[in-house]
Parts: C-alpha cells; structure tokens; sequence
C-alpha cells in the first residue's frame, strides 16, 4: 500500500513539474512572440520614415537645382578685380566676431539628416553696386541694389563658400533669393522674405544632401551672433537645468488660501505693424500646461486684442479676484518706447506714436495695482518694455541661492505678498521665433520649466523660473530676462508660486 501511494505521489510530482515546466516555457515563447511583433513594428516605422525621407530628400533636391538654374538669369560674372576680392575674403573672418561691416549678416542652420548632424554657417552680404546688371530700387523710402555677394563660412572654422544674393519687390513684398557656392559648386540655395523696414528677413532653402536650411537676417552683427547661438541651443538647454529635485517632492504639500487666475495676451496679428509668428501659439500652449498641470480657477486669453478688449480683459480680471488670490498677467507681442516710455502694441495700435491707440505703461500700473490679489506676477515677452515698470529694485537674477527653496521656506513665500515681473528683456529687442518651433525663447522655456515642475512634483517659486528661463538664453548676448519687484507694487517679500496638482494640500 505505502509502495502504491508513493509511486502515486512520484507520478503527481512529475506531472506538476512537467506542467510547471509547460507554463514557463509557454510564457516565454509568447514573450518572445511578442518582442518579435514590437521589432517588426519598429522595423515598417523606421522603413517608412526612411522613405519619407528619401522622397523629401529628392524633393529638395528639385528645387535646388530648380532655383540654380534660374539664377544663372542673375548672377552675373566676377571681373577678374571681384574674383581676387572674393578669394582674399574666403580666407579671412573664420570667427563671426570678425566679420567685415555689411549691410546684412546672417545665420543659417542645416537640419539634421540621417547621417549627419545640424551643420551651422555665417556670413554677410553687401549690394554689389559695380555691376551694370544691379539696378537701384526703392522700398518703403530706402534705396537697394538688386544684386548682392558675400562670404559664407561653416561654422567648423575651414570651409567658406561665396554667396550671390537677388533682392526685389514683389505684390508690394521686399524678397530675395540666395545661392551659397562652395568650391565652385551651388550646394545651398534659398528664398528670403524681409520685414517691411527691409533690416532683417527670414528664409527657407535646401542643402545640395536634401536637408533643409533655415536662414535669419539682420542688419546688427550681434544679432546675427545672437541667433547662431540661439541654433546651436540644444532643446535639452531649453528644460530647466538647475533645480536638482529633492526626495519625497510629492511629500511637499502647500495649501493656498485663495484661487489661481491667469491673463494671457498673445498678440500676432497687426492691422499697422509686422505680423509675429510665436504670441498666439505661445499663450496657446500655455493655457494648454496650466489647465492640465495646474490648478487654475480660471484663464482669461487675448488673441490679437484691441487696447479697448484688452483694457476690458484687466477690468474682468480685476472683478473675479480677492485679496487672498494668485494672478499671472502674461504679456507676448509688439513693444515700443518713446521718450524714455515704454508701450505695449495693440492689434491696431498706429505705426506712429501720438493717435492713443497704444497701451501706456503708466496706464497699466494703475490697471494693475487695481487688482486684488495676494500674489501678482507679470510675465512680459515684448521688444524695449521688460524692465519699464515703475521700479529701480531690479534684480538681475544670475544666483541660485534659491534653488533648493522647498518646504517651509515656500510656505512662507506663499503666506506673504507678493509683486514681481519676470521679461524676456531688458531695453532691446527680443527674438520672435526659436529655429524649428512656432514659440520664442521665453514662452518655450517657460512651458518647460513648468512641465520638469509637474513631471518632477517641485512646486517653484517665479524667481526659481526666471533662473531656469534665464539659462535657456546661454550665449545669447542681446538678449537676457530680467526679474525685478517693481515699487510702487508694494511688494511684501513673498513670491508666486506655480503649484502642480499632485502638491497641492
């Protein structure tokens, strides 16, 4: 009996392991089934995208040699004096601080292809006024040479190419068409669209490998420096990079003891001025960040507004908030000064100054200290404004000795009042787009800055923003934000406060 029993329980033991064995081994073939879809599926995308690429590639490639052939119409031949001019310059400026003085510099980015990384590339041009071949034109009261050259030098510090440029009018437009030849061979070419006061242009071409090539104008060196810098700018250096996030942020819950209200104004498109391409998208993505990440009672946006909707826009704000509430007025679009004040541009304010349609400064002081709010920060993203408010306590924030303000220190900022303005800019003027985004600097850091806060559960205080926005504009000579609490704001040593969901009490 005991003989029977045991064998029984050999043979259940068997059959458990066998089983066992069975299952793990089923497990695993269905895993590797599964990893062998994910590869295939992997393999089709990166085929598809391949081919995506090649039929851009030849794309390009057509409309290089397309806008080749018909500059042969314009380009003219060197005498012999232009040819020994060119080739003493192309060994010359391999630095762009040492560039020649030019009617136009010009930055330039090769976008990445699949073998090979961005390529970037500097120059000028000046109008050619030897040629019996460049006619004089007039555009908006300034005269042009139709036929521009120059020099281009890649930023590797060897190669350096001549530049042959055509500029006209077209449907009351000023463009231009560019040919890039290195070592006697056309290997950029692109068209230009200028801004109606004709000093910068932007434009789009093609790289004789199929990529495409963006351009920037400018009549200031700096700014053409500015902008290569700004190419160069990997997105990474556009995420906050100085908070290092401490352990257990989820743990660090504040409790608010009022609403969260938000102003957005994005103004691109002008009756009287230059259309800008990133305050409409920039305000956009903003409210998107703020409504998913962020508890906001309610956002007030502007799209293209009029001085009377936005004056009205201050006057609803000022309505929906009490003294115990947290506002954010942010400000992107056209800027001027005139006798040493400052102005925002409205959809239709006037070219000139002196009809009333633009935004005083002063006037929204008195908008502002109207507003009944605990904390109160102003974000401005606008040329010759950002440090305009009534103040001299301004801080240029380059320290981080409040990097790692968490905890009981934000309680306290949170619990005292608070007035700030955090700019893109000081007195100058400021970029409108960052290469290959519809958003400026400013506004992209910032959405950064917030997503790391919400993704990493770190609440952070605007100065901790304008530190980490500050870092994005690395290089970037022209152009530095500024934080500052102007005076008349009476501000009381505290500070506002982005707060993600997650730690909010």
């Amino acid at each position: 009996m005991f003989k029977i029993f045991r064998t029984f329980l050999l043979i259940l033991f068997l059959v458990s392991t066998t089983t066992a064995v069975y299952s793990e081994t089923n497990w695993i073939t269905k895993k590797s089934d599964k990893t062998k879809v994910e590869l295939k599926k992997e393999k089709k995308e990166k085929k598809e995208k391949k081919k995506k690429w090649i039929a851009k590639k030849k794309e390009n490639k057509n409309k290089l040699k397309e806008k080749i052939k018909e500059s042969k119409s314009w380009i003219t031949k060197k005498s012999k004096e232009k040819l020994n001019e060119i080739k003493k310059n192309l060994k010359k400026h391999r630095n762009i601080d040492n560039l020649p003085k030019a009617e136009l510099y010009f930055a330039a980015m090769i976008e990445p292809s699949e073998d090979q990384e961005s390529l970037y590339l500097y120059g000028y041009i000046n109008p050619n006024k030897k040629s019996s071949e460049s006619k004089k034109f007039k555009f908006n009261n300034t005269s042009y040479y139709s036929l521009n050259d120059g020099i281009v030098y890649f930023d590797d510090g060897k190669t350096s190419c001549q530049a042959d440029a055509k500029k006209g009018v077209l449907f009351g437009n000023l463009k231009g068409e560019i040919i890039i030849t290195c070592n006697k061979k056309e290997v950029i070419g692109a068209s230009i669209d200028f801004e109606k006061n004709g000093k910068s242009g932007n434009g789009n071409g093609e790289y004789t490998n199929g990529s495409n090539v963006k351009f920037e104008f400018y009549t200031s060196k700096n700014e053409a420096i500015a902008k290569l810098n700004l190419f160069k700018d990997n997105e990474k250096t556009l995420i906050a990079r100085a908070i290092s996030p401490t352990p257990n942020n989820k743990n660090i819950k504040l409790d608010p003891k009022g609403n969260y209200y938000a102003l957005l104004i994005g103004n691109s498109e002008y009756n009287n001025w230059d259309n800008l391409v990133s305050p409409y998208n920039d305000i956009k993505e903003i409210k998107k960040v703020l409504d998913k990440s962020y508890k906001f009672e309610k956002i007030i946006t502007v799209q293209n507004g009029t001085k009377k909707e936005i004056y009205q826009a201050f006057r609803n704000l000022s309505k929906l908030t009490t003294t115990n509430d947290y506002v954010l007025i942010y400000y992107s679009g056209h800027g001027q000064t005139k006798a040493e004040q400052a102005y925002w541009i409205p959809k239709d304010g006037s070219k000139e100054w002196g009809n009333g349609d633009w935004i005083n400064i002063n006037e929204l002081n008195i908008f502002i200290t109207e507003i009944k709010a605990h904390h109160l920060a102003v974000m401005v993203d606008s040329c010759y404004v950002g440090g305009k408010f009534k103040g001299t306590n301004i801080l240029d924030i380059t320290n981080d000795e409040d990097l790692a303000l968490y905890g009981k220190n934000l309680e306290d900022a949170l619990n005292l009042r608070a007035r700030s303005v955090l700019s893109s800019g000081s007195k100058g003027r400021v970029s409108d787009t960052v290469a290959n985004t519809n958003h400026s600097l400013f506004a992209l850091a910032f959405i950064n800055v917030l997503k790391f806060a919400d993704t990493n559960s770190v609440p952070l205080n605007m100065r901790n923003v304008g530190g980490n926005v500050r870092s994005a504009f690395a290089g970037n000579f022209n152009q530095k934000p500024i934080y500052y609490n102007p005076d008349t704001w009476q501000d009381g040593g505290g500070d506002f406060i982005f707060i993600p969901k997650k730690n909010l009490k």
